[in-house]
């Protein structure tokens, strides 16, 4: 039953002044009551649906400086599709921005301000509200007032961050002539930044190009999870393990606010039913005055309970969200400094093989320069000695005429498979198979979809897989000059730049983790506060008050 079905004569504010009179609902455009009968101020907190999560107001801004989303509009975006827009109102001008844009938009401060915690947002819809309300579940309006507040909430933490307002792709998401915000984000760096993995620019400068970016490695994410250094063990386990701890505590108070919201809701429903019946019984009793003073209580205590689960919601509930997906970001933000500093170590793993390498080429280049001037100046008298020489020198035109012949083997097999991809090509095409089968046929068969490609992957062998000794004088200068030019000019500046942004990034990130779990445990204390003093406490002595024997006389 709603409360907008109530009649006249279960409404105990009915013929009154009061802003209840007409139905629990009824309020101005800005969500504050009409009137405040002082008779029943009892009833605690007001309508919460358009009251903002947070009220602060820095005392470095004005008011013109200050960002709020005042109200919602059901429009059509740039697809044709009925979207809800938020109307935000900043500066003196406002703007519409739909959930969407929201979620680009702190997707790209993630990757623009990679040393921060960003500000949460609201989830998106749940699969169960999906399948409950299939038609309407985009126009909930519960939903609807829920977003408005935690949106409001994040764009006053972004606002409140000196360094955040100034970023330009906020400037233009607060801007109204940028109307066509989709547009916005596919053009410039914007763009550029949005598609690229953090992994693969510099935290200390991430929209500026930088050349050595081009040489990172992307390790292996399985590898994140048996990494650890002395540095990660010192420092951010530890302040990861306390991450995890407030956020166990924080899914606590939640899911217990969730509940008890629940259970107030269903109290509420029972009240309602109740105040009906007694509503009714005073009709059609004689001592009609009595029984209706008793159900008038009722009313007021269901009124006060819906206002008190309201006032959980905004003040509890919503509040514990923002702490939990707080917390989620601070655990994704150790994450990704925990990847960098793999990044920098994997790095480092490869330069290393490359450097083992390059010496091991250096020494038989060495090992070979001396061996040829033994054996040009036949500057060995030992017979035994001379004896074994000649037989190395045996063995090497041996071996030279041993890849001759392998090399005209190998062509002649290239040959044959040749024809045997003409013949499949030649069958398939008289066969009943389809040009799509074709290609995943050929791939079965050859490992590739042409017989150029097929040539290419049996002659094709890279020479940094071969053994060493079995590189020909050619594949020798080659790598070494491959290897010297990648070690001078690209690895090492790479790994140089690395890890000033792992430097960075550790120094950035523990000062910032540290503040933010400092500002959730004060939030913490504040929600147990208002718990205490505004909430529960305000519901306590209202009760008191309406069933009190002087209320209604």
């Amino acid at each position: 039953m709603d409360y907008d079905e109530f009649s006249n004569d279960n409404n105990p504010f009915a013929g009154s002044n009061h802003f209840y009179s007409n139905g629990i609902s009824t309020t101005t455009e800005s969500g504050e009551p009409q009137d405040s009968d002082t008779s029943v101020a009892c009833l605690g907190v007001q309508s919460m649906d358009s009251q903002p999560l947070v009220n602060h107001t820095p005392a470095q801004f004005s008011d013109s400086t200050i960002v709020r989303i005042t109200n919602y509009e059901v429009l059509r975006d740039f697809k044709n599709i009925t979207t809800v827009f938020y109307k935000i109102e900043y500066m003196s001008n406002s703007v519409l921005r739909r959930y969407t844009d929201f979620v680009f938009l702190r997707s790209y401060l993630t990757k623009l301000f990679q040393t921060k915690v960003i500000p949460p947002i609201p989830e998106k819809h749940s699969l169960g509200r999906l399948i409950k309300n299939p038609f309407t579940y985009k126009s909930d309006t519960k939903i609807i007032h829920r977003r408005i507040r935690l949106l409001q909430y994040f764009l006053s933490e972004v606002i409140s961050d000196p360094e955040i307002r100034q970023a330009e792709v906020l400037v233009k998401f607060l801007d109204p002539s940028q109307r066509s915000w989709h547009q916005m984000v596919k053009s410039g760096h914007v763009a550029s930044l949005s598609s690229k993995s953090v992994l693969l620019t510099s935290p200390r400068n991430p929209t500026i190009p930088n050349p050595y970016l081009v040489y990172l490695p992307v390790p292996p994410l399985g590898l994140a999870k048996k990494y650890d250094s002395s540095l990660n063990s010192r420092i951010f386990v530890p302040l990861e393990r306390k991450t995890k701890l407030l956020l166990q505590r924080v899914q606590g108070l939640e899911q217990t606010s969730k509940k008890l919201i629940k259970d107030f809701e269903r109290d509420r429903l029972t009240m309602v039913e109740l105040g009906g019946f007694f509503n009714i019984f005073s009709i059609l009793e004689d001592q009609q005055k009595p029984i209706e003073e008793f159900g008038n209580r009722i009313d007021l205590t269901f009124l006060n309970i819906e206002m008190l689960t309201k006032s959980i919601t905004v003040k509890i509930y919503e509040p514990l969200i923002i702490l939990r997906l707080t917390l989620v970001a601070t655990l994704h933000l150790l994450h990704y400094r925990k990847l960098k500093e793999l990044q920098l170590s994997y790095l480092q793993e490869i330069i290393v093989k490359k450097q083992i390498r390059l010496k091991s080429l250096m020494e038989r280049v060495t090992s070979e320069f001396k061996l040829n001037q033994v054996l040009q100046n036949n500057l060995v008298d030992s017979p035994s000695l001379n004896r074994a020489i000649n037989e190395l020198k045996m063995k090497k035109r041996k071996r030279k005429q041993l890849d001759e012949s392998s090399l005209i083997i190998i062509n002649e097999q290239l040959h044959k498979d040749d024809d045997d991809e003409s013949f499949i090509r030649d069958h398939d095409n008289n066969s009943t198979l389809s040009k799509g089968s074709q290609g995943n046929w050929k791939t079965a068969i050859a490992g590739t979809s042409s017989s150029a490609s097929s040539t290419k992957l049996h002659t094709r062998i890279s020479s940094s897989h071969k053994s060493v000794s079995k590189l020909t004088p050619d594949e020798l200068g080659s790598e070494i000059s491959t290897a010297r030019l990648e070690l001078s000019e690209k690895l090492t500046p790479c790994f140089t730049n690395l890890m000033l942004d792992v430097k960075f990034i550790s120094l950035e990130v523990e000062k910032n983790v540290n503040h933010q779990l400092a500002k959730v445990v004060q939030k913490l204390c504040d929600i147990m506060s208002d718990w205490q003093t505004m909430v529960f406490s305000e519901f306590a002595h209202s009760c008191l008050k309406i069933w009190s024997n002087d209320t209604l006389s």
